[in-house]
C-alpha cells in the first residue's frame, strides 16, 4: 500500500470481558488506572518535547501557565466545539478545521510522533481553530470543559483493548460515557466508528446504559456529509474490510426514574 494508505493490524475477531477484573478496574479509574501513556501528573518532563510555546499543541501538567491560559480563552470562545479522541495521522481532524472556521476543534493523539506531526500540519495549514495534545483525552476533559460545552465527540475506530487484561484501556467505560453525556450539550453528537468485529454492539450496549443517550441514529450521518475517511477507514476500504458508524444523540433531559 502506499503511504497515504498505511497498513494496519487487523487484531483478532472477538475479544473478551472479564467482569471481575473490569469491576476492579472500575474501582480505581479515579486513580487514572488504564490511562494510555501513564498518569499525566508523573509524566517525566523531558521526554518527546512538544513544538515550542505558542504553538497550540499543550499537556495540562507540563505547559506553562501563560500557554494553559491561552487555552482556556480559546476553549471559553464562542462558537462550536467538537473534539476528537484519537486522532491518529490526523486526515479527519484537519480537513474537518480547514472546511469550519467558524467551529472550534480540540484532538488528543496520545502517539507523540503523530501529534507533533499533526500539530506541524496545522501551523503550516494556517489553522487558528485547532488545539492538539497527547494527553489522555480521560483525564483532561473533565478538568478542562464545562458541562454542556461540546457539540460534537468523535472517536473514529479506537483500539478495542482485546484482551481482558487490557480493558481499563478501553474508552467506553461507564466512568467516561458519563464524562462525555456531561460535556455534550443537548442534542449533541457521539460520533464513533469501528471495523472490529462486535464491537459495535458492545459500544452500543455501554452508551445506551446511561440514561442521556438512546439508540443509535444513523440519520444524524447526514451533519457530517462532508467528513473525510480517515487513515484507518481508507484502509479498510482498500482491502474491502467492513465498518460501522455509530451517532448517538445526547437527549435533552435524562429520562425520571419510574415511581416505586
Amino acid at each position: 500500500m502506499s503511504a497515504s494508505h498505511p497498513v494496519y493490524r487487523i487484531g483478532p475477531d472477538t475479544f473478551h470481558t472479564d467482569p471481575a477484573r473490569l469491576e476492579q478496574t472500575l474501582a480505581r479509574y479515579d486513580e487514572g488506572k488504564g490511562l494510555i501513556g501513564g498518569d499525566p501528573r508523573r509524566r517525566p518532563q523531558w521526554l518527546h518535547p512538544l513544538p515550542s510555546e505558542p504553538a497550540r499543541a499543550f499537556r495540562l501538567h507540563q505547559s506553562s501557565p501563560e500557554h494553559l491560559q491561552r487555552l482556556r480563552a480559546f476553549l471559553a470562545a464562542g462558537g462550536p466545539l467538537e473534539i476528537e479522541i484519537g486522532s491518529g495521522r490526523g486526515e479527519f481532524i484537519l480537513d474537518r478545521a480547514a472546511r469550519h472556521p467558524e467551529r472550534r476543534f480540540l484532538a488528543f493523539e496520545v502517539k507523540w510522533k503523530l501529534l507533533r506531526r499533526l500539530a506541524e500540519r496545522a501551523e503550516r495549514l494556517g489553522l487558528t481553530n485547532l488545539w492538539v495534545s497527547d494527553d489522555d483525552a480521560r483525564y483532561d476533559l473533565p478538568r478542562l470543559l464545562a458541562p454542556g460545552s461540546v457539540t460534537v465527540i468523535h472517536i473514529l475506530f479506537p483500539d478495542p483493548w482485546w484482551k481482558p487484561k487490557h480493558q481499563s484501556r478501553r474508552i467506553f467505560l461507564p466512568p467516561f460515557i458519563a464524562v462525555m453525556a456531561d460535556l455534550l450539550q443537548p442534542g449533541g453528537i457521539l460520533r464513533v466508528a469501528t471495523d472490529v468485529p462486535g464491537y459495535a454492539e458492545y459500544i452500543i450496549a455501554q452508551v445506551t446504559a446511561h440514561p442521556a443517550f438512546a439508540a443509535p441514529r444513523p440519520e444524524l450521518a447526514a451533519a457530517f456529509a462532508d467528513a473525510v475517511p480517515t487513515s484507518r477507514q481508507a484502509f479498510c476500504d482498500a482491502i474491502g474490510r467492513p465498518y460501522q458508524y455509530l451517532y448517538f444523540e445526547r437527549l435533552a433531559a435524562e429520562p425520571s426514574a419510574p415511581p416505586s
